[in-house]
This record gives structure tokens, C-alpha cells and sequence, in this order.
């Protein structure tokens, strides 16, 4: 039973398919930050996230995000430093697993 302290586990998702859930970890890069504000890029879209607090990451840097989608937008919970990540690779494994199981 679920209960309303438990959060839904959050979708591996790309950003072309995020409109279509609310809890997200998208995997990208850092294209531009400002603040506690960053602009990620995964190679099918950017979006705009929003951090409660100042980040220690740099443009450039490749990260997963967790988070909230809120009008467009994702409220970030959580940064993961993904730079040991063959980026190329998880692309191509990501297309390959969602075409197996998420017919």
C-alpha cells in the first residue's frame, strides 16, 4: 500500500519524452548554468532545471538529474556526476532497451 509520504520511483526518460511523465532522471550535459539554474542537453532536447541551491557542477559536465516536471520545466532534486560515462554508448543502449521493452 502506498502511502502519501512515499514518492513514485522516477523514469529513466529522455527529454523529447518528458511531457508524457512527472517523476524523471534524464542523463545530459551542462550546456549553460547560472545559479542554482542549469540548461541540459541530451542529445534529443534541452530543458530547463531548477535547483533549491547552488550546484557544484560546470558547463560542459555530463550529469544525471532527478526530478519534478513542472510546467516545461524539471525542479531537480538530486545531480549525479556521470563523467566516467561512455555517453555514446548509453544512447545507444537506452534506444535499444526502450525498443525491447517499452513497445
Amino acid at each position: 500500500m502506498v502511502d502519501r509520504f512515499t514518492k513514485p520511483p522516477f523514469k529513466k526518460s529522455r527529454i523529447v519524452d518528458i511531457p508524457n511523465e512527472k517523476y524523471v532522471s534524464v542523463v545530459g550535459a551542462i550546456i549553460k548554468k547560472s545559479g542554482s539554474d542549469i540548461l541540459l542537453d541530451d542529445g534529443t532536447g534541452q530543458i530547463e532545471v531548477v535547483f533549491n541551491e547552488d550546484i557544484n557542477y560546470k558547463e560542459g559536465d555530463i550529469v544525471r538529474i532527478f526530478g519534478v516536471v513542472i510546467s516545461g520545466s524539471l525542479k531537480g532534486e538530486l545531480i549525479q556526476d556521470m563523467s566516467e560515462l561512455d555517453i555514446k554508448l548509453y544512447r545507444e543502449s537506452f534506444d535499444k532497451i526502450k525498443d525491447l521493452y517499452y513497445i
